[in-house]
């Protein structure tokens, strides 16, 4: 057995018999770098010119196949995946592709030019490129169709998802399957073809998938009408791809393949898809993180609150297997809190997805109680709601046992503060839920100096057990949800009351990317229960929530707020009453009214969100801008082709944010003048981007 090794040991050859088994190992993600490009490309010559070699096997190398290249990469003389899989395909060898772990993107696209592919049962293959607004751009949108219908690929590439081995197989992607030796199955596919000595079979002239008609026809359709309700260009894009791959010769559907690539990646929409790919890449290699440091004993938690987010903590933590304590002040308020979590786990069972002999057992785990004497034996003990008190703070620090964590997520206080109102100072930690837990996966994970290590290390044992993102933040009084909240508020309030409407403030933010608007948004939380300073009533910019709130206009929750709700489920419509009030507060603050543009007001309120962002970044209460951005997209619901706050501001231009902040501050106290952080990177010429690392 002979090894051949490049530079790096990225790119290995080894010869089993008369086969040559090429493996790839560009750990930690299997990227198809440049470096590796080059290497495969020089084995498969030599593989190619080497008359003892009969046959090919690509794989790849610490569980993995092999995934994508950088988007961006130095101009080098390594082939691009295009040529390099056309290299492949054009072998005059057999090669076989021996998939034993994720072969995704490139990965994918290399694996489709071999002339056989074996999997593992629980490899993962899959083309994400739809999820960063591409396509694919080394074939993968022609041969794809070409191997498994065009059916089936218009569902794979326009969801982005992964499927395993045996899903794979069964759809034609892989040719063969296998258990545990996925090298050795496909030397032996290998030297079969090998010594056939028929035709290879060609991914690009395949012709056999091809009898789809009616079928294939309709499914475009639908893909087509869902494409066309999409904000982004890449979805059809993709199927137009997909289409020329069955109706034209395979150069030119490689063609258009190539020019929607090069078109998309220079999109806003796409950069954005990129940006926070990156940022969630970083995020979860964070939360992985374990440290030195063991964590305490995590078994029993009590939760502090039944009602609201307490009771979706409460799921949370029954669904990650603890037994739990939920803790209220009153029985009347516990009654409707253990009702709120009951409904969730019957909502499972009217969905199949729980039988009430599971849900029984789950909730065999749960203790209600009255009062706080029972948390004493908990290890964690969590607070989640925004609003806590010293009463409650001191309460349960009277009963929790010694060691035991309380976990908080209030707002207004800081942590420091809650802190030094217990006899456990190094054992309190901030941790804020958003709301719908269940799809908000990310927490803001705050501690204070001299903050205990175990504390540190059990708080995030417990978040990665509930399958949270760990966002580690300064410990601020307010979460960095809230008062992007406050911003984009106050700037739609401003908005307002220059002229715009309530209706079209709130189209032009959805349209823009944010679900609810902001009205419609304080509707939905409860106009009383907003956050907003209110020492601002009735000045430039104070905006209307307390006027709202004193005619009990309090949101969807009593069916009128800015909008009024006659229908449940449906989203209310504007109403002549708030109407009134508008004009009566213009009046009073003598406003001159003129129209604004729907890309005004985004601009606007892009401006505001980004100013308290920088604000944020300079006390330190966020590590980075891209840390601002998960939350607006994790937290707030933002779409995520904005790319969150701070990736929008920086396509603006920080010289424009600057101008709107110190337009819409000389009016509204509640916006902020520009930071001296925006004011240096405009002088430096950076951007927020810069600051990412």
């Amino acid at each position: 057995m002979e090894d051949q090794v490049i530079p790096a040991e990225k790119v290995r050859s080894t010869h089993r018999g008369a086969v040559s088994v090429i493996t790839m190992s560009n750990p930690p993600t299997a990227a198809l770098s440049a470096d590796v490009r080059a290497g495969l490309s020089s084995e498969l010559e030599k593989a190619a010119n080497d008359d003892a070699v009969k046959a090919i096997v690509i794989t790849g190398a610490n569980g993995a196949f092999a995934t994508g290249a950088g988007i961006r990469e130095a101009k080098t003389d390594a082939p691009d995946l295009a040529t390099l899989c056309h290299t492949i395909e054009d072998m005059t060898k057999p090669v076989v592709a021996a998939i034993g772990g994720a072969a995704l993107g490139g990965g994918l696209e290399l694996a489709l030019a071999a002339h056989l592919r074996v999997a593992h049962a629980n490899a993962r293959l899959g083309s994400p490129e739809i999820t960063l607004g591409l396509v694919p751009n080394a074939g993968g949108t022609q041969r794809m169709p070409k191997v498994i219908g065009g059916v089936a690929a218009l569902k794979l590439l326009l969801s982005g998802r992964s499927v395993n081995g045996t899903t794979a197989h069964k759809i034609g992607l892989v040719d063969a399957l296998d258990e545990g030796h996925v090298i050795e199955t496909a030397v032996k596919h290998a030297m079969r073809l090998a010594q056939s000595g028929g035709a290879l079979r060609r991914s690009s002239s395949r012709r056999d998938r091809l009898g789809e008609g009616t079928d294939f026809l309709e499914a475009v359709a639908v893909h087509r009408k869902a494409a066309l309700a999409s904000a982004l260009d890449a979805p059809m894009r993709m199927i137009e791809c997909i289409e020329a791959a069955l109706l034209l010769p395979f150069d030119i559907g490689r063609g258009m393949e190539q020019a929607a690539y090069e078109d998309l990646v220079g999109s806003e929409h796409s950069k954005a898809l990129r940006h926070l790919f990156a940022a969630e890449r970083q995020l979860q290699a964070a939360t992985k993180w374990t440290g030195k440091v063991e964590s305490r004993p995590l078994k029993g938690i009590a939760v502090v609150g039944a009602r609201h987010l307490g009771a979706e903590v409460s799921v949370l933590c029954l669904d990650a297997g603890f037994d739990v304590v939920v803790a209220e002040e009153s029985d009347d308020a516990l009654e409707e809190g253990v009702a709120r979590i009951i409904e969730h786990y019957d909502a499972r069972v009217a969905l199949g997805k729980m039988s009430e002999d599971d849900v029984e057992k789950v909730l065999d785990r749960m203790q209600a109680v009255a009062g706080y004497k029972f948390v004493s034996e908990a290890d964690v003990v969590i607070d989640p709601a925004p609003m806590l008190t010293k009463k409650r703070v001191a309460a349960l620090d009277a009963v929790m046992k010694a060691g035991a964590i309380l976990v908080v997520g209030g707002e207004k206080v800081s942590l420091a503060q809650v802190a030094a109102m217990t006899g456990r100072s190094s054992d309190v930690i901030g941790m804020r839920f958003s709301q719908g837990v269940t799809k908000n996966r990310l927490i803001e994970f705050s501690t204070v100096e001299g903050t205990a290590p175990k504390a540190v290390a059990t708080a995030r044992q417990l978040a990665r057990k509930l399958d949270r993102l760990i966002l580690e933040t300064g410990a601020g009084k307010e979460a960095i949800g809230t008062r992007l909240g406050e911003a984009l508020h106050a700037a739609a309030d401003l908005c307002l009351e220059d002229g715009a409407r309530i209706g079209q403030i709130d189209a032009a933010l959805r349209d823009w990317g944010i679900p609810y608007g902001s009205f419609a948004w304080r509707d939905l939380q409860g106009v009383n229960r907003f956050t907003g300073p209110r020492d601002t009533e009735g000045a430039r910019g104070g905006g209307l929530d307390s006027v709202l709130t004193s005619v009990g206009r309090l949101g969807i929750s009593v069916g009128r707020g800015y909008y009024l709700y006659r229908h449940r489920g449906r989203p209310g419509i504007e109403d002549h009453e708030v109407a009134q009030m508008v004009d009566a507060d213009r009046g009073a603050k003598r406003i001159n009214v003129r129209a604004l543009s729907d890309g005004e007001i985004r601009k606007r309120c892009v401006a505001a969100m980004a100013g308290v962002g920088a604000q944020m970044l300079t006390e330190g209460v966020a590590k980075r801008p891209a840390d601002i951005d998960l939350v607006a997209i994790h937290a707030l619901g933002f779409a995520r082709r904005t790319g969150g706050v701070m990736f929008a501001a920086d396509q603006l231009s920080l010289d424009v944010v600057r101008a709107l902040l110190a337009e819409q501050s000389s009016q509204s106290a509640r916006i902020t003048a520009p930071p001296p952080m925006l004011q240096d990177l405009i002088r430096s010429k950076k951007s927020f981007a810069d600051l990412n690392g």
